[in-house]
């Protein structure tokens, strides 16, 4: 984890490495984190500590998501062509999903915050998604991308061997766990847990890269 512009025993340097590592651990612990402190309102509406602290927690872990991804594209170098291009698609529909994800969270605060009870969050909900491509960009299919493209990501990463098969495969197994949680049994469901729990995983192993050199390609 070094950077060519930075002496690799800088304080800065120091910083951002440790800052690259942890985010393999503390930002799918931060989603899964948020998902337990919505438990004591069910995951309703309701304005309130546990709301704020949820969704801040969220926000601290989509923002170590980006650190995550942006870390995921400096071990897939050195890549040349079409490598390097596949490399950079998905990390910008990756990093485009976290913003998406950012600003629905900061939303959500804003709501908690401003909000007296579960009616009037909901208000300003409608309010906000009426505008024009949000409830699609911010809500929906923008938010959800970030999943499909680490799944992708670590499958690259996997064919570039520069981490394991297995870490692609687990993290694949958490998006599955996670997109069958959601679509079936609901967002509130322990299956949502399992599926954060092993994406958790995933990611741990990803951040451990390949465990011998890594080939160039």
């Amino acid at each position: 984890m070094i950077s060519t512009d930075t002496p690799a025993n800088s304080p800065t340097h120091s910083l951002t490495s440790s800052v690259a590592r942890a985010s393999f651990t503390a930002g799918p612990a931060a989603f899964l984190g948020g998902w337990l402190l919505m438990r004591p309102i069910g995951g309703d509406l309701v304005p309130g500590p546990w709301w704020t602290a949820a969704h801040a927690v969220w926000l601290l872990g989509f923002l170590l998501f980006g650190v995550m991804v942006l870390e995921l594209r400096r071990m897939a170098a050195p890549t040349t062509g079409g490598q390097k291009a596949a490399v950079w698609a998905v990390t910008g529909v990756a990093l485009f999903s976290v913003l998406a994800n950012v600003a629905q969270l900061v939303i959500d605060l804003v709501a908690g915050f401003t909000s007296a009870d579960g009616a009037a969050m909901r208000a300003v909900f409608d309010q906000v998604q009426g505008y024009p491509g949000v409830e699609l960009v911010v809500y929906s299919v923008g938010a959800q991308l970030f999943f499909v493209a680490l799944l992708v990501l670590a499958g690259i990463m996997a064919v570039l061997r520069r981490v394991t098969s297995l870490s692609a495969v687990v993290v694949a197994a958490g998006v599955v766990v996670l997109a069958v949680a959601m679509l079936g049994v609901g967002r509130d469901s322990a299956l949502v847990a399992v599926g954060m729990a092993v994406l958790w995983l995933g990611a741990l192993l990803l951040g451990r890269g390949p465990g011998t050199p890594a080939l160039s390609a």
